[in-house]
């Protein structure tokens, strides 16, 4: 499942006022007035029990959530399922790892990230399948 494959699946479903970010380079990736929700979407190709979040991404979510006075929400899809996470419930223990500068493939730099991982156990599961 692609990024816009899963915005579609979540405003055809549960938000039909779903608005994409329009800046490419947002640190969010779409809002619901209706339900007050500012949501990350990730897409996964293989499944895990805890998924993963960049501190960074965490941090801007969570501040500009609260000056719109939205939730801010995490929502992942795996090839078993599609999950949302309440940002503001979740107890996130950080730590520090090497990971690939960025989702290209074809770039195997690697830096030092903060990170934390949020057990699928504590998300919503909005679907069986992604």
């Amino acid at each position: 499942m692609s990024e816009l494959e899963l915005f579609i699946f979540l405003r055809d479903r549960h938000l039909p006022d779903l608005e994409r970010s329009v800046d490419p380079f947002a640190r969010f990736d779409c809002s619901s007035q209706s339900a007050r929700l500012h949501i990350e979407l990730k897409c996964r190709r293989s499944h895990y029990d805890t998924l993963l979040i960049e501190k960074n991404k965490f941090d801007n979510l969570i501040a500009r959530s609260k000056q719109l006075q939205f939730s801010p929400c995490y929502i992942n899809s795996t090839p078993q399922g599609i999950f949302a996470f309440n940002l503001l419930a979740s107890n996130i223990q950080w730590q520090s790892q090497s990971l690939p500068a960025t989702t290209d493939f074809q770039n195997s730099t690697t830096i030092e990230k903060v990170v934390g991982f949020l057990p699928i156990s504590e998300a919503i599961q909005l679907t069986g399948g992604g």
